[in-house]
């Protein structure tokens, strides 16, 4: 948060996506549509966007006395680190950031999603974001809207006979990008302790084949062990809990090779 004055008085700010309340981040998005569709540029988007949180509303602060809008535009840096630069062949790309954890649309309209970090999720529905968001890219348009209505359904347990709103298509794969990327970049804090998972991903010198079945084997693997039950009950085990069984396995495993290796 950033403390911002302006007309005598001041007002707390959010420089981070993930200090967002549901309201504000529901704006956020609707900018962020606007940024994408090439409605606004990177320049109204700073002056929106600063407007809005700073109180205004739908009024830009560009409407004010003179005094006011040089008081203001000496400390729109504030909201510099919503926007996110790519290098592109021609130039530059830029977008609104958000890598965030954080679940700062937790229900919509009736429609309960997940905790932060993905609490409350089950293995199962884990396995089908990931086989449908590791699609997503290769996807023609339609395809692709299908797919990220497919997560947000998923996640926030949307009924198929009801529609997908927009928001909750645009926001369930970016939290679940967020996610996964964190759970592969670095130790994630569970339970007031530091794991780091991608031990389960790194490659143990093993010549085994890939047999290409992705998570659904993982899943089948995990059954077979019976830990959790059978498939279905994986499937429906916590999946922090299943991600920590398997952490616990690989590192075991990574333990004992580097013991045989060493008598």
């Amino acid at each position: 948060m950033e403390t911002i004055t302006t007309r005598g008085r001041t007002v707390a700010i959010p420089t981070r996506v993930d200090e967002l309340t549901p309201k504000q981040y529901e704006y956020y998005c609707f900018l962020a549509f606007a940024l994408a569709g090439k409605i606004i540029t990177p320049d109204y988007f700073r002056v929106r966007w600063f407007s809005y949180l700073i109180g205004l509303g739908k009024s830009d602060f560009t409407i004010l006395k003179q005094e006011y809008i040089d008081e203001l535009q000496a400390q729109m840096a504030a909201v510099e680190g919503y926007l996110v630069r790519e290098k592109t062949g021609d130039g530059q790309r830029v977008f609104l950031d958000f890598d965030t954890v954080v679940n700062l649309l937790p229900e919509y309209r009736g429609y309960k999603g997940p905790g932060d970090l993905f609490q409350g999720v089950t293995f199962g529905e884990f396995v089908e974001c990931f086989t449908v968001a590791e699609s997503l890219h290769e996807s023609d348009p339609e395809a692709m809207a299908e797919g990220c209505a497919h997560i947000a359904r998923t996640l926030y347990h949307i009924p198929e006979e009801a529609p997908v709103p927009d928001i909750l298509a645009f926001h369930a794969p970016k939290l679940f990008s967020s996610v996964w990327r964190a759970i592969q970049n670095g130790p994630i804090d569970i339970n007031g302790k530091k794991i780091d998972f991608r031990i389960i991903f790194r490659s143990s010198g093993s010549k085994k084949p890939d047999d290409k079945t992705g998570w659904t084997g993982i899943t089948f693997e995990i059954a077979s062990a019976g830990l959790f039950g059978n498939v279905s009950q994986v499937e429906s085990a916590d999946m922090w809990a299943v991600l920590i069984y398997l952490y616990k396995c690989k590192f075991e495993y990574l333990n004992e090779k580097t013991n045989s290796k060493n008598s």
